[in-house]
């Protein structure tokens, strides 16, 4: 049975050609017209309610590796082959870093990737014939920790910091410089996050030091070693693979580029000592005629049937045959000299690779033996201090904690958790929540002074976007 809709359509195509035409040129601009309205309504809802939490550059769920660079920050650079151009570098007020030679170069707004291709093609440009690099970030600039805390200031940024960590590693909430009522909490999460780190670093290692092993065997590629006792998805093992992985390619890369480029010069080398060794052949068969010749002139010569000055002209051209003959032979030996200069570079360049990739396997190695020897004093020393916090039965007060970061050249102040994961530069600011006097009315805590005075709330204690 047909539909109502089927049959409309039939009609509609029944219509004489004309008016066909119109027809669907009506419906499909009125179509294209809902869809015009539909998507404008949708874009003005969005920009009445504001950017949320989610959409803010650089929130808390957006992943490192799109970290832009800014002053403060410490970058790493390995120039392979090159210990004398390689080292750590600070990016200064101006947004640049002064590279060895290269000079100054603006790395700031540019991601890690961004900023490692201008460093190469800087280093391309007349310094480096080919230049293989490698950028990591070595330190992040500072966090700074202001509000109710024990201890206000400016702490290293750590990868994978949470609020927790941060608070307690400025002694904890509550009035700067009070005598705490009790650190048995304080201790316990300063001891959690101790713990975390040394298995955070513990798992870098151990990725790292897989990813070296695999360079010294000269495999194509590395798989994620097995990380026993520890939690992947806590520590971001992920990326750290990641980025150990992207290291490993380029640094593989480069390495084989340079090969190449080597093993391609012999081929040529190898056909030019070819086409001399057949012109020597050739020569030596015309100096063989041209003695047979100065015999048979020498003896008609001496029996007085010939001029002395055509036995001259032979002699002649058989100094000029041998002239040659040497000449090819020493064209040879340049040609075979050129061959174990390429040999010689081949191997040269494959022993400081594999030099360099030992000597950065040791050293993961034993700071990996140092943090797995410190990792069960942490956890027993947790363990006690979870106790200790267990019996803690101090109320606690209510805190909130507002996060200031600069993201796309503007400042946005947004409400976080203790669980937010910060970034680089962060402003955590820790306010004590208003209580009700016996009257009614609010009483304002010294941390909302301390807050207001940074310009981060207004009167009506909510945060402020700059």
């Amino acid at each position: 049975m047909k539909t109502r809709g089927y049959q409309w359509l039939k009609r509609l195509w029944d219509l004489p050609p004309s008016r066909n035409r119109f027809l669907v040129l009506f419906l499909v601009t009125g179509i294209i017209g809902l869809l015009v309205i539909n998507f404008g309504l949708r874009a003005a809802e969005a920009a009445s309610t504001g950017p949320s939490e989610s959409g803010l550059a650089g929130t808390p769920g957006d992943e490192l590796s799109d970290y832009r660079l800014s002053p403060g920050d410490q970058v790493g650079l390995l120039v392979l082959d090159q210990p004398q151009l390689s080292g750590d570098f600070i990016i200064d007020g101006g947004g640049g870093i002064l590279l060895p030679i290269a000079g100054n170069v603006r790395v700031s707004g540019l991601t890690l990737a961004e900023a490692q291709k201008v460093i190469h093609d800087r280093f391309a440009d007349g310094v480096l014939a080919r230049p293989a690099i490698s950028l990591r970030i070595s330190k992040y600039k500072p966090i700074f920790v202001t509000g109710s805390v024990r201890k206000p200031g400016s702490y290293t940024f750590i990868f994978g910091e949470s609020v927790k960590a941060a608070i307690a590693a400025a002694g904890g909430k509550g009035l700067p410089l009070a005598q705490p009522e009790s650190v048995s909490v304080s201790e316990f999460i300063e001891a959690q996050e101790h713990v975390r780190q040394l298995e955070t670093e513990q798992a870098t290692l151990l990725i790292r030091r897989a990813r070296l092993e695999a360079q010294r065997d000269g495999r194509e590629n590395f798989l994620m070693p097995l990380l026993v006792g520890l939690d992947s998805h806590s520590i971001n093992a992920d990326r750290v693979y990641s980025a150990e992985s992207d290291a490993f390619s380029r640094l593989e890369a480069a390495y084989h580029g340079q090969i190449d480029s080597l093993q391609e010069q012999r081929p040529r080398v190898e056909a030019e000592i070819k086409a001399v060794t057949d012109q020597i052949a050739k020569q030596s068969e015309r100096l063989g005629i041209v003695n047979s010749r100065l015999g048979e002139l020498e003896f008609a010569f001496s029996k007085g049937l010939l001029r002395k000055d055509v036995l001259i002209n032979q002699r002649i051209e058989k100094s000029l045959v041998e002239a040659q003959v040497s000449n090819l032979e020493a064209q040879i030996a340049r040609l075979h000299q050129t061959m174990g200069d390429i040999d010689l570079r081949l191997r040269g360049f494959k022993a400081d690779f594999e030099r360099q990739t030992l000597g950065e396997l040791q050293q993961v190695s034993q700071r990996l033996r140092i943090v797995e020897t410190s990792i069960g004093p942490a956890r027993r020393l947790l363990a006690v201090k979870a106790e200790a916090a267990s019996d803690d039965a101090d109320e606690e007060r209510e805190y909130t904690v507002l996060i200031s970061r600069v993201g796309d050249g503007h400042t946005v102040t947004f409400q976080a958790t203790e669980d937010t994961m910060l970034s680089p530069g962060d402003v955590v600011e820790v306010k004590m929540k208003r209580r009700v006097s016996g009257d009614g009315l609010h009483t304002e805590t010294q941390a909302m002074r301390n807050l207001k005075s940074f310009g981060a709330v207004a009167d009506s204690g909510e945060p402020a976007s700059h």
